[in-house]
């Protein structure tokens, strides 16, 4: 059993990290003008940037369907090619609820204290330390399931050193930021 739910763990962090991603590519890389992306996508991304508490005042399907947009097909590619697993389990619940997380992280204390215990683990994040994320030029702290990655993918610049990728390959990093 304990093999099971370290399975599930491992695919709760693979999800954090590939929505941080996403959320990187949301910030730093993807622009308002973007054709579909950019209103469906961008648009929102820096509307909760200039306001974090108006896509959790947004009804259940509003605030997470491009969420399962993405992971779906995520998701299925993945089924396909490696079949059911525990840690695909864990990725597949961490995808499609990554944004009821970061919704319960905006909600700070007002949530209930078995997810107030949770947050305290760092399983899932709390609102202090996703609130690095909105402090400053949003250029840290990126994963909103877990408390666990940021830390470690900050210390080592890895935001950074994906923008100095971009930047190598003649794609310019921040367009849709500033």
């Amino acid at each position: 059993m304990s093999d099971i739910l370290l399975a599930m763990l491992l695919g709760w962090l693979i999800a954090d990290l590939l929505t941080g991603l996403f959320h990187w590519l949301e910030d730093r890389v993807l622009w308002m003008d973007m054709p579909l992306l950019g209103k469906l996508v961008v648009e929102p991304n820096r509307e909760h940037h200039l306001d974090p508490m108006a896509f959790v005042e947004a009804g259940f399907f509003a605030r997470n369907w491009t969420t399962w947009a993405a992971a779906l097909p995520i998701a299925l590619g993945w089924l396909w090619l490696g079949g059911f697993s525990p840690v695909w389990l864990g990725a597949v619940l961490g995808g499609i609820f990554a944004n009821e997380v970061h919704a319960l992280t905006h909600r700070g204390k007002a949530v209930p204290a078995f997810w107030r215990a949770l947050q305290e683990t760092g399983l899932v994040a709390s609102a202090a330390h996703h609130g690095q994320h909105h402090a400053g030029d949003h250029d840290r702290r990126y994963c909103i399931l877990s408390a666990w990655l940021n830390p470690w993918l900050d210390l080592i610049g890895f935001w950074a050193a994906l923008e100095r990728l971009l930047t190598m390959i003649g794609l310019e990093p921040n367009r849709g930021t500033k």
